[in-house]
């Protein structure tokens, strides 16, 4: 009696399970468009606990793709003065920058080298706001100027990042919603445990998929944001080198250039003295074939 009542009970919980299964199956075949997010949601957890996680199809965003053309610029500059004027041009523009704000403008490297006495060079890179950036540049020159020197090139140019804006903006929305559908399922679905490993691996991917996205994008909106400069300096030769310089430098090498002249003339014997000796010895024997000679004849 206890062995029918046990497959009695068997076969009733097999009936439950067969219709518990074609009820869900029959919700999600006939699951209406208000609940296409709950379908979908259903889509990502079989790919999570059975293959591939396939992000949704990236939609660009209203805001960011009606934000106009987004160009990062950059300038170069020429800057020719006499070499004293040098140094203190190099602090004044990066003392105006550090005044102006780290939210304005940014020094992002400066140098003043000498190469002897007449030959100075120095450079100021930095990246500043547009419209703060186009006085400053106006400023350069007319300090070039005021120093007895001149702007001697000024050069611009742009890269269009708006498409690589637009299009890792779109993705990087994509990947979030992907990150929070991966997350609901771990919260939500149940499975074996190599299926959660699974689903904590491809929502670890995506995170730092999510990092690098979004460390690409900051940096190219501060690109678009804050404009680069970069500023060389260079002495005059003209201005530089002194018309009594080129006698002071004979006066100042005069023991050196006598000591090198006798070292020459040292040198010039060390090597022809034994081509002297054997001259010599060739013309004694000369004069003795020549003196054998007469006496023959």
């Amino acid at each position: 009696m206890s062995r029918n009542m046990m497959k009695l009970a068997l076969a009733g919980c097999s009936a439950m399970s067969l219709l518990a299964a074609c009820s869900k199956n029959e919700a999600y075949q006939s699951a209406p468009a208000a609940e296409a997010p709950m379908i979908a949601d259903a889509a990502v957890s079989r790919a999570a606990y059975g293959g591939e996680i396939m992000p949704p199809a990236p939609q660009p965003n209203g805001d960011v793709a009606n934000a106009g053309v987004m160009l990062a610029y950059s300038y170069s500059m020429g800057v020719t003065a006499p070499k004293g004027a040098i140094a203190p041009l190099v602090a004044a523009h990066e003392r105006a920058c550090i005044e102006a704000g780290t939210k304005v403008c940014q020094v992002m490297g400066s140098s003043v080298n000498s190469y002897g006495e007449d030959q100075v060079s120095g450079y100021l890179n930095l990246r500043a706001e547009p419209k703060w950036l186009e006085t400053f540049r106006g400023g350069v020159a007319s300090d070039a100027e005021k120093s007895g020197g001149e702007l001697t090139s000024n050069t611009v140019s742009a890269e269009d990042l708006t498409q690589f804006i637009i299009d890792n903006t779109a993705r990087l929305e994509a990947k979030q919603a992907l990150r929070e559908r991966i997350k609901n399922l771990l919260e939500t679905r149940e499975g074996t445990l190599n299926d959660v490993l699974a689903a904590e691996r491809a929502l670890a991917d995506v995170q730092g998929e999510i990092d690098s996205m979004t460390a690409s994008l900051e940096a190219a909106k501060a690109r678009v944001a804050m404009s680069a400069l970069s500023i060389s300096y260079s002495s005059d030769p003209e201005t530089s080198v002194s018309m009594w310089k080129p006698l002071g430098e004979a006066f100042s090498a005069f023991g050196r250039t006598s000591m090198q002249s006798l070292a020459d003339a040292v040198n010039f014997i060390a090597r022809t003295w034994p081509f002297f000796i054997l001259g010599l010895i060739v013309l004694a024997i000369l004069r003795m074939w020549w003196a054998g000679r007469k006496r023959k004849a």
